[in-house]
């Protein structure tokens, strides 16, 4: 009889298995990744996102006007259609997302058009979870929302998934100081590049306070102050407000411009947040502007005035003297803020070449969340405009100085700083 207990007890396994059940010290298999299917979306889910994108985009966002202004040749109707033809054709959640992140790398950057990659997700995840979110309620009801939440669990399997392989020999640059200084007592200047603007929450900010404050006071006897920001593609307003220009003022600073939003249900939560009700004003009032290009922005319903506003710091650093500040087109977001707080309220002479734009609004990037996926796509909600009316976004700032063709501006600063001392 002992022959047939191997027997019997295989009989056994089989049959707890097809009930279901599995033996005690037996381990269950689970079913290998899918990544055609990570998210367990239907053909019907995949193309119902990309419409709400679509439509989405096209009555809460602004800037798209001038994304086809500058790209006539790939407008984004044609865009959408490509990518929704390409969609169509397949039965796939990798295709899905493929779609998703091509069309919006096609559309280009403007207005920080972008969608949330798992990376920047989990930093978000982060900020809910350490920070103040007070005034931003709906970034964080979206960002831990469960759908959310599946959708990045889903593509963060998918990365890891072909991420064994492709991130081999891959090996992460050095990071560097974010500020660097140069001071030249025999000129009577002193030069600081500042490659972003950090959140105060970032580990280096401190480090860059005490490095600014340290290097404003050891400039004491200099008589021009270069301030270099022309490789600066923005960051947080509150690191220029509070590091650079309040230590350098002895009373307040402030400016204004218009800025024009579309009341949305996307934007409505994100309007309810941040704006008071008699900040709103129709569209129909907004003061009559020489250079207000109408076309594309027809979703508009509403005006704001942005106000930058800075005041001295409790103890003023040492230096005196008159402040340059080096731009380019890679000046954008926050850095372009700055030069445009530096340019109305006199604080500063912009030297260089036309800015990038989008520093008119003074709001962070919006959230635009698919329904099915739970992915985001972040956007300027804001459509900043200049002081004659054109876009900040589409015409920048042009620099109180103008470089050469060819030179570098900081030669050109040199020159304007050297002419102005006589």
């Amino acid at each position: 009889m002992l022959r047939w207990k191997p027997f019997f007890a295989g009989v056994l396994a089989l049959c707890l298995l097809t009930l279901g059940v599995v033996p005690a010290g037996a381990k269950e298999k689970t079913a290998p990744f899918d990544p055609q299917h990570f998210l367990g979306l239907t053909q019907a889910q995949r193309l119902e996102d990309f419409d709400y994108l679509v439509e989405t985009l096209g009555d809460s966002f602004l800037c798209m006007g001038v994304r086809d202004r500058e790209n006539p040749d790939d407008l984004s109707a044609d865009i959408f259609r490509d990518y929704r033809e390409m969609l169509a054709e397949s039965d796939s959640d990798q295709e899905f997302y493929k779609v998703i992140y091509s069309t919006l790398y096609r559309l280009g950057g403007y207005g920080h058009l972008s969608m949330i990659e798992p990376e920047d997700y989990r930093r978000m995840l982060d900020w809910c979870e350490n920070q103040d979110t007070s005034g931003r309620e709906q970034w964080k009801k979206l960002f831990e929302d469960p759908v959310t939440r599946k959708g990045y669990k889903g593509l963060a399997d998918l990365m890891d998934f072909f991420g064994e392989e492709e991130s081999q020999g891959w090996n992460e640059p050095e990071p560097r100081e974010n500020v660097r200084t140069l001071l030249m007592p025999e000129s009577g200047v002193a030069y600081v590049k500042i490659d972003s603007f950090l959140a105060d929450y970032d580990e280096q900010y401190a480090r860059d306070a005490k490095t600014l404050t340290d290097f404003f006071n050891a400039a004491r006897d200099c008589k021009d102050l270069i301030i270099d920001v022309s490789d600066n593609s923005g960051g947080n307003e509150g690191y220029w407000q509070d590091l650079l220009v309040a230590p350098l003022i002895d009373k307040p600073l402030s400016c204004a411009n218009y800025a024009l939003l579309a009341d949305s249900e996307n934007n409505r939560p994100y309007i309810d947040n941040v704006f008071a009700a008699e900040e709103l004003h129709p569209i129909s009032e907004l003061p009559k502007l020489p250079k207000l290009n109408r076309d594309g922005i027809q979703a508009a319903t509403h005006f704001v005035e942005s106000i930058l506003a800075v005041k001295p710091a409790q103890e003023r650093t040492a230096f005196r003297g008159n402040v340059w500040v080096l731009v380019g087109p890679y000046v954008y977001s926050a850095s372009e803020s700055f030069s445009i707080f530096c340019q109305q309220t006199g604080f500063a002479a912009l030297v260089g070449r036309q800015t990038g734009g989008d520093g008119i609004g003074a709001l962070n990037p919006i959230l635009l969340q698919l329904p099915n996926s739970g992915f985001l796509v972040q956007f300027t909600m804001m459509f900043g405009l200049n002081a004659d009316g054109s876009s900040n976004e589409e015409a920048g700032t042009t620099p109180d100085v103008l470089s050469p063709r060819g030179e570098p501006v900081l030669i050109t600063a040199l020159r304007a700083a050297l002419d102005k001392r006589g």
